[in-house]
């Protein structure tokens, strides 16, 4: 009788104790990484961290989001090899690094003389079919893709005054993606130079000028080392949460959802964020004393949209993907008064 007793309470705990870790496994939170490409305390990186904190709340705790610092995991060029081989779950990064591997991503960061404000961007992205198109080509690297606005001051930081195009001829300037082509198109010679090393750059003479977002005048104290800030904006930037599709396959039905229909809503909100800080950036520059606005008049603007049509036409030229993206934004243009061709 006491040997049965016994085995009946060994079986009885081992029922309980696996009952226990299956509960326990239930509610442990699932973690994933974030590789960041711009320090973790930049206004860029404010989409990754707020979109961790949202989604954090939204499953009550039960997806995790740790960011991982610049070049934890990977540099900078490789986060869309690394991500689409699931090394990490998701990341924040800016598809101007990338415009070999996926071409897409030149319409993706916002073209030269094309989106001045984040509606316009946000009207070709989700109602025009320019989103359609982006989303395509990062699924081929099994990622799912979604916008939010990075500057919507995009445009030269310089040592000199910019008043005229010419202003612009033989000067260094550090430029990513199809704002490589801009500034050459502009007689200025490229920089390729990650935003954590910028401030460094012009500090030493290096570079003369950066196209870079406003908000780095304060967050990484461009303004230190700049005296000129060019407007207009030569676009509305968008900077791209990355997501790894087989970690959003792997997540409970009810996580996935929350995660693919909620991402888009909740960046708008930091979008607006974004855009509230990059200005509040260049208005303190500017009444520090520490930054001066240079304003090209509409006749330079003029000649800049000449000398930007034609690398519109060898964007188009690559694909026709990319053909289709570039006529989506021609009309675009179009309707809003700003015609490309």
């Amino acid at each position: 009788m006491f040997k049965k007793l016994t085995m009946f309470l060994l079986i009885l705990a081992m029922v309980f104790g696996l009952s226990f870790d299956t509960m326990a496994a239930k509610n442990k939170p699932i973690i994933w990484k974030m590789q960041a490409s711009y320090p973790l305390s930049s206004t860029v990186m404010m989409t990754g961290i707020n979109w961790a904190k949202a989604i954090e709340q939204m499953t009550n705790g039960r997806l995790k989001v740790e960011i991982l610092p610049p070049g934890a995991m990977c540099s900078v060029k490789d986060i869309v090899t690394y991500l689409e081989k699931g090394v990490f779950d998701c990341a924040v990064t800016y598809g101007g690094f990338y415009t070999g591997l996926i071409p897409e991503t030149d319409l993706e960061i916002g073209l030269p003389c094309g989106h001045r404000t984040w509606d316009e961007y946000w009207d070709a992205y989700w109602n025009r079919g320019l989103g359609d198109i982006i989303r395509e080509a990062y699924a081929e690297h099994n990622i799912l893709h979604y916008p939010s606005a990075a500057g919507c001051y995009y445009h030269f930081n310089t040592n000199f005054p910019v008043h005229k195009l010419s202003d612009l001829k033989g000067k260094k300037i550090r430029a990513l993606g199809v704002y490589g082509k801009y500034v050459q198109a502009l007689g200025c010679s490229v920089a390729v130079i990650p935003g954590s090393e910028l401030y460094m750059a012009m500090k030493l003479g290096t570079i003369d000028g950066a196209i870079y977002d406003a908000s780095g005048l304060q967050d990484i104290k461009f303004h230190e080392v700049v005296d000129y800030y060019t407007l207009p904006t030569a676009a509305q930037i968008a900077v791209s949460l990355l997501i790894n599709k087989d970690s959003l396959k792997k997540l409970p039905p009810d996580l996935r959802a929350i995660v693919k229909y909620g991402t888009r809503y909740i960046l708008d909100d930091t979008s607006m964020c974004y855009i509230t800080k990059t200005k509040a950036s260049l208005h303190k520059s500017v009444n520090m004393g520490s930054v001066t606005i240079c304003y090209l008049p509409e006749e330079e603007q003029a000649k800049m949209r000449k000398l930007v049509k034609p690398i519109w036409d060898e964007l188009a030229a690559k694909s026709p993907r990319m053909k289709k993206g570039i006529e989506i934004l021609k009309q675009q243009m179009r309707d809003l008064g700003r015609p490309m061709d």
